[in-house]
């Protein structure tokens, strides 16, 4: 038991005009300190000479997806994993979905909304790594081109397209995103040895929003094509070309605003590779393959408007790799199994 695990304070508004933001400061009970979470400053202008509406903008954030606004996409899936230190998660992401986020990154996109419907934007990220320390000055980083979590060589390019129609009170959306990166590995001076990814992803949400009734349901799968030259050639990994393909579906509903729940299913899969995937207790792969998969399940009680408490249940069918025996250690994919108790309070 972790009490609190994690805390968080979010602020999100307007604080120019045109100009917004969205910050979140987290308690992190590993480290028992204060850090700068997912955050944006977005720009928005609305153009009134063009028929039928275009706003167009731009945004500065730490997360590739944060800034969208559908439930669909991985930095604010529904139901949110909570991927905390809790309790160990899955090893294999995919950059788009977390991976850049353990490197940190810092990205400037712009974007564009065209009568309510079609949206697009386009943006780069750049390494901005946090939490260590300078080898010569001793101060925090990211001078320190031997990232231990890696570097992003250059800019990283993100694009994002979609479209939503909306009907009554449903609306439904479908869209694609995507991004391109060069990394140094862990620990190797910038350039010297190179990996590239390519994500490319698909996503769908439809949302009733009724007096009553409240339904909402996303799904997402992104495929990232992985050659790994730098880490082939420092013998850390048996295939130079891998890949990773992620899938989700989830769902909420709630009844007069007060009374809800969610339930969303999540697999990671990809190549078998026995040097990338190593063997090791708790957090190890014993068969070289990245998969696995599970079943997030929550229930919620709303009292007042801006109070919530949700009770959410997170169970592997399949942790990096196998059910039983995963890291050949003895421990099983369902050792993993976690709930998770949280309050929401916005003032």
């Amino acid at each position: 038991v972790l009490f609190p695990q994690q805390l968080s304070l979010f602020y999100a508004g307007r604080i120019a005009p045109n100009l917004g933001t969205f910050i979140q400061l987290t308690y992190d009970s590993q480290s028992g300190a204060i850090g700068l979470d997912n955050t944006e400053f977005r720009y928005a202008k609305l153009v009134p000479s063009v028929p039928e509406g275009l706003i167009y903008g731009f945004t500065l954030n730490n997360n590739p997806t944060v800034q969208d606004v559908w439930n669909s996409t991985p930095a604010w899936q529904t139901p949110f994993d909570q991927r905390t230190s809790a309790a160990p998660s899955p090893g294999a992401v995919t950059q788009i979905d977390g991976g850049l986020t353990d490197r940190g990154v810092a990205g400037l996109t712009a974007y564009m909304w065209w009568r309510n419907s079609i949206y697009a934007e386009l943006g780069f990220y750049r390494s901005s790594p946090q939490t260590f320390t300078h080898t010569l000055s001793g101060n925090a980083g990211p001078l320190d081109s031997n990232n231990p979590g890696g570097t992003v060589v250059g800019y990283a390019p993100y694009w994002r397209i979609a479209y939503e129609h909306q009907w009554d009170r449903n609306s439904w959306s479908v869209g694609a995103y995507g991004i391109q990166t060069k990394i140094s590995p862990s620990g190797q001076p910038v350039g010297s040895f190179t990996d590239q990814f390519r994500d490319v992803a698909l996503d769908s949400q439809y949302q009733y929003i009724g007096d009553e009734h409240i339904l909402s349901a996303q799904t997402t799968y992104i495929k990232e094509k992985q050659t790994l030259g730098g880490t082939f050639a420092l013998t850390e990994a048996d295939n130079e070309n891998n890949d990773l393909k992620t899938f989700r579906a989830g769902g909420s509903y709630y009844y007069q605003r007060t009374y809800g729940g969610a339930l969303g299913y999540f697999s990671t899969s990809g190549s078998t590779d026995a040097l990338l995937w190593k063997p090791g207790a708790l957090a190890g792969f014993a068969n070289g393959s990245p998969n696995s998969s599970g079943w997030i399940g929550e229930i919620a009680y709303v009292p007042w408007q801006n109070v919530k408490f949700t009770a959410q249940y997170v169970a592997y069918q399949k942790f990096n790799g196998a059910s039983k025996d995963y890291d050949g250690n003895g421990r099983n994919a369902n050792y993993n199994n976690t709930l998770y108790l949280l309050g929401w309070f916005a003032f």
